[in-house]
Formats: structure tokens, sequence, C-alpha cells
């Protein structure tokens, strides 16, 4: 599913006028609405959450809660979310971790597939392919050679074993038929200054490496999605770039325990879309480098589908090992 579907599904979930989710007294929300970040705080996820979150307590009357709890690649945010009550109360703020939970069949205390239900999509982002200012890597096909005359010496850098970062390398790896020496960090904002010492070769990043790329410390060499970033139109996607067919999507979107009365989800879903076209808060997620895609529940699942197998293809043919 294109992604841009999403902003056509989102036509049908914002057509109601903003007072319509006025409600009932005794009706839900009675109370505020924690939203759950399983990562740090300033990151992108929480950076979404927060954005959206001053709308929509705006929209439903209750103020919004970010909670962050960071730890195990999204897993103990994830796990917490999982285990709450079923009745809108707790939010997830779901990201591609998810989906790779969902793809890796690790032992958890949680079915990421069967205890979490989706409410909608809310951003998707342009992840960066960046090498330092000082590597000789000065474009895809460029890194293609070099990994392919040296194989395992050129490092990839990721934030943890299992994460988009890393699953993405594989699969860069895998369809140019290269290898490369992962190193995993405790974090991605760790990484940027490794790839500015050049212990670092390369790394995916997300547009918070713009201010360091603008000042010349950090070479951009492609754009992961199949599209090109507004923030950097005259970037190359990796697939324009020397590598056909690769496709590297960051997603955030809103979660809910399975089980959420289907009322509430659908509240939840018109109030999340109508603040995501919101001019303020698109303003403020396009300055962080994402673009709003509001869009029906169905159309989250579907793509969260295709999300799981992507990965599951990429986990299986690298036989990683999660810990």
């Amino acid at each position: 599913m294109n992604l841009r579907h999403f902003f056509f599904a989102s036509l049908l979930a914002i057509a109601s006028p903003l007072p319509a989710l006025a409600q009932a007294p005794g009706a839900f929300p009675s109370k505020p609405i924690r939203v759950v970040v399983p990562f740090v705080a300033g990151s992108a996820p929480d950076v979404f959450a927060r954005v959206a979150a001053d709308k929509v307590a705006a929209l439903v009357g209750k103020p919004l809660v970010i909670e962050n709890k960071p730890g195990a690649t999204g897993i103990i945010g994830t796990e917490i979310v999982a285990h709450a009550p079923a009745d809108g109360y707790t939010l997830l703020v779901a990201t591609p971790s998810t989906t790779i939970l969902a793809a890796a069949n690790r032992p958890l205390s949680f079915n990421p597939v069967k205890d979490l239900q989706p409410v909608t999509m809310g951003v998707t982002m342009s992840p960066l392919l960046v090498t330092g200012a000082q590597s000789p890597i000065k474009d895809v096909k460029g890194a293609i050679a070099l990994a392919k005359a040296q194989p395992g010496k050129l490092v990839f850098g990721s934030g943890g074993v299992g994460n988009s970062q890393h699953l993405a390398s594989e699969m860069f790896k895998q369809m140019a038929g290269v290898d490369f020496l992962h190193v995993p960090y405790q974090g991605t904002p760790l990484i940027l200054p490794a790839l500015i010492r050049g212990d670092v070769d390369l790394t995916f990043t997300d547009a918070s490496s713009l201010p360091l790329i603008k000042s010349g410390k950090v070479r951009v060499l492609a754009v992961g999605s199949p599209k090109r970033s507004k923030a950097l139109p005259d970037v190359p996607t990796v697939a324009e770039a020397g590598l056909p067919g690769f496709n590297y999507s960051s997603w955030l979107g809103i979660m809910t325990p399975a089980g959420t009365p289907a009322p509430v989800v659908a509240l939840l879903n018109k109030a999340f879309n109508q603040a995501l076209t919101d001019p303020e808060a698109q303003a403020k997620l396009a300055a962080a480098g994402m673009e709003a895609a509001p869009g029906t529940a169905e159309a989250m699942a579907a793509f969260m589908v295709e999300d799981t197998q992507r990965w599951a293809k990429v986990i299986q043919t690298a036989k990683i090992k999660f810990e």
C-alpha cells in the first residue's frame, strides 16, 4: 500500500467539523489519556506525540499525558500498552519497531499483533543514508563499490540490534550483494558523533541530522523511502541512486490495546486525524522532518501487515538472532 493512500483514506475520517467531537457528560473521555512513547524524550516519536497531543487535547476536552518509556528497542513501552486496560485511556506511539517485533517472533510477554490494534497512522518520514564529511564515499554506487572491494570492512552503525536502522542496513546488503560490519550503539544520538569521527562509515538517520548536513559535517547520500524528501528535494532516493526497489520508509502512528470499544477507537481516530490537518501542527511536524499522514484504522492495519512481511523477509534472510 502506498503511504499516500493514507491521505485519501483520511478524507472520510476528517469530514466532520471540529465541534462534532464534543461528548455528552460521562462519555469518553472522562479523564486524562496516557500516551506511551517507547523512546526517549526529544526523539522523533516523542516530538510527534507532543505536537499531536496538544491539538487532540483541545478537541476531546481532556489532557493527553506523554510518558516516555524507552528501552529494549521499544519493547518496554509497547509492553505497557499491550497489558493496559482496553478502554482507550492508554495509547502507544507505534514505530517501525512495532512491526519488527511482530516479524521477529521474539519470546515476549505480549503479542504485538493480537494485543494491540491501530487507531491511525500519524506521520511518515524519509530516512537519510549518510556518511561523514571526510569519508571517501560520495554516493550510493560508491558505497556499494567500496563494500565489494573491502568485504566486511565498512562499518554500518545503528541504534541497536533489530531496530529499523539495523534491518535497513541488512536489506541494503542483501539487495546490493555486499557485506558490512554492523555496529550497534546505545541509541541513535550516539551514532552521528561516531560518523563524524570516522568510527562509522554509514548509517540511516532522520531529520535530526539536517543541521549537521547543512554545516558540512555529515554528507547525505540518498533518501531511503521511495519518494524524495521535501526537506532535501535534490537528494535522490536509494532506488534512484543505484539500488532499484529499495524501500526503507519510516512512520509513526497511534495504537491502543486490542479490544478497545469501536466507538472509542473511532473518536480517537477522528481527533488525531483532525489534529494532523491543523496548519500549526503540520508546520511543527514539517520542521522536524515529518509529513502528516492521517488515515483510517483499517488503512494502518493493512500497511502494518505489509511492513511486518517486509521485515520478516529481511530477518529470515540475514538470520538475525535476537537476545
